[in-house]
């Protein structure tokens, strides 16, 4: 069975550009898309160019072989300040597992909002 999460990944330009093979690979195989991309209009803030990608439904383990090795390759290959990435929801709905880097004022605005409502008739 397993719990099944929506994942998003908000990164700079030049992380985007930079990518292994490998990661992109995972990027496809695990279906994200891209859903937003954010040019800048001043050259003065070209830093802040980024693409936003996200992914539905999956079973986002880090057990998983292909999800450790995005996780390595984003913290070994760019400064965590230039990438983001969070997964709503894991086991526990306030949870920070699966959630990692530190572009927190991504343009995206990229954030977790987590409720829980039960309803019944």
């Amino acid at each position: 069975m397993g719990i099944r999460s929506d994942v998003a990944i908000a990164m700079k330009e030049y992380v985007y550009e930079n990518l292994s093979p490998e990661v992109r690979k995972i990027l496809e195989e695990w279906g994200f898309e891209e859903q937003s991309r954010y040019e800048p209009e001043n050259e003065a803030c070209l830093d802040d160019a980024g693409r936003l990608f996200t992914t539905s439904s999956v079973k986002w383990y880090s057990g998983y072989e292909d999800v450790t090795a995005l996780y390595k390759h984003m913290r070994e290959a760019h400064d965590a300040e230039d990438w983001r990435i969070l997964q709503a929801c894991h086991d526990y709905p306030d949870t920070d597992d699966g959630d990692d880097g530190e572009w927190l004022d991504n343009p995206f605005d990229l954030s977790k909002h987590v409720s829980v409502e039960l309803q019944w008739y």
